[in-house]
């Protein structure tokens, strides 16, 4: 199914049902270069709780590139698919880029998040030279894709865990397949988005959502102190720590990120 917003039109997934009118909608929102089967290790254990709805982000899956937009913009975005799809109270997941959207969200409209869970993703600025090392895989891929040699020198360690990269070759490979089967323009303008974004450090204080950190202990992209920072200034979140996971937790240990998430989601479901 698809809905309009700002940004073009989003993919997005639905399963579920809400058991109480009042409960809210579990939403989820996926990292940079992945897309809402992100979520499948996670997704029938949290349908089982109620509706659920997977967001493909812009340029990402099966939605459209977007023209270049920022984070605020994918948050107003998201504002417009939810008010269609999704009106009422929600609990969000978001893993990396979905993170940084829910705490953005949690800013913008705080009384439409009732809880969120915060999974892999940093509230600061990138670090300097971590945006020179994108640029470069970004010039790269904009000419000729993601090539294989590229994903498994720089880009899968980035995004894996040593554990994954060397018990889990084939999560690699589909990882490999599936980057270079987006939108090329579309992944762009989602980098220059989440690698050149604001930070909100110093607004997260503001925050009064009910709030869980998952982290894996091996995340190289957004370390563990980043979720430290986030838990701290985020007054009530509590962090919990995936172990032997990267940053995609949730394709590398789906069962201690499902057994996380799904105790505080229903927590947190009704009104």
């Amino acid at each position: 199914m698809y809905v309009s917003t700002r940004l073009g039109r989003w993919f997005y997934q639905e399963r579920g049902t809400k058991h109480r009118e009042s409960d809210a909608t579990i939403v989820l929102w996926h990292s940079f270069l992945c897309d809402g089967g992100m979520w499948d290790g996670q997704i029938d254990a949290l349908a089982a709780l109620g509706r659920v709805i997977v967001f493909d982000g812009p340029g990402h899956g099966k939605s459209e590139p977007a023209p270049p937009f920022t984070l605020d913009d994918n948050t107003r975005a998201l504002v417009d698919a939810l008010d269609t799809v999704a009106a009422g109270p929600i609990v969000m997941g978001g893993l990396s880029w979905g993170g940084m959207l829910s705490m953005r969200l949690s800013l913008l409209e705080p009384k439409r998040v009732r809880a969120q869970v915060l999974i892999d993703t940093n509230s600061d600025h990138e670090e300097t030279g971590k945006q020179l090392k994108y640029r470069a895989m970004l010039a790269l891929y904009r000419r000729a894709g993601l090539p294989r040699w590229l994903v498994d020198k720089q880009v899968a360690p980035i995004m894996f865990g040593p554990k994954t990269m060397a018990t889990r070759p084939d999560l690699v490979s589909r990882f490999f397949l599936e980057v270079n089967g987006y939108s090329r323009p579309g992944v762009l303008n989602a980098a220059k988005a989440i690698f050149w974004r604001d930070a909100v450090t110093g607004t997260l204080g503001r925050i009064t959502t009910p709030t869980l950190v998952l982290c894996g202990t091996n995340d190289r992209a957004t370390s563990v102190a980043r979720s430290q920072t986030i838990a701290r200034n985020i007054p009530g979140a509590r962090l919990e720590l995936i172990a032997d996971a990267g940053h995609l937790s949730a394709i590398e240990e789906p069962e201690a990120v499902r057994d996380a998430m799904v105790p505080f989601i229903r927590e947190h479901l009704g009104s």
